[in-house]
């Protein structure tokens, strides 16, 4: 009878070490940042020329994005677009943004690269510290963002302003304002 109450004994205290690990890789999984894809994504931008706001965009979007509001140290975003596909619903002007050298350098430049360096909370939405890379220079810029999930969706959305001339964009151009407004907003569902 004794050696039936040790497997007894035996089964049922490794059955509570078992449950207490499953639990801990549980926890650690809801903890951990969520791998999420890109679904589809708009990147734009706003800036005044001769008193006129002109409107751009990029396509050829490509990200990779881990967040989770619960484990914003082990957060990151990364993202690409391709520098050639900017429009600005003018294709003279389209072309000139491309090709001239003090603009966008699209055949020596051909993406434009930000990952974060840091994810803050602030209040119900976060501040992203990015390295943005256009051309050959990289700063980094803080961009407020919003995070809405619903189910196996989510939404970021964020807008900054940033100083052309940070990354040698348009020279000196008259008419031109410095002032940028850059914004995102990416859907994307969990993986």
């Amino acid at each position: 009878m004794l050696p039936m109450i040790q497997r007894i004994t035996y089964f049922v205290t490794n059955m509570k070490k078992n449950l207490i690990i499953a639990l801990l890789v549980s926890l650690v999984n809801i903890v951990n940042a969520q791998t999420w894809k890109p679904v589809t994504a708009g990147v734009s931008f706003k800036i005044k020329m001769l008193g006129a706001t002109v409107d751009g965009r990029f396509k050829g979007f490509a990200g990779t994005i881990k967040f989770s509001p619960d484990d914003l140290a082990n957060s990151s975003l990364q993202a690409t677009v391709d520098a050639n596909t900017i429009d600005t619903d003018n294709s003279l002007r389209n072309k000139h943004l491309k090709e001239k050298k003090d603009f966008f350098d699209v055949a020596k430049y051909p993406t434009l690269r930000m990952k974060t360096t840091k994810i803050e909370k602030d209040g119900d939405n976060y501040i992203g510290y990015f390295d943005l890379t256009m051309k050959a220079t990289t700063k980094n810029v803080k961009i407020p963002f919003t995070f809405s999930q619903e189910g196996n969706k989510a939404t970021f959305q964020g807008s900054t302003n940033i100083n052309r001339r940070d990354w040698s964009v348009g020279g000196g151009t008259l008419g031109m304002s410095d002032s940028v407004t850059f914004s995102i907003v990416v859907n994307a569902v969990k993986e």
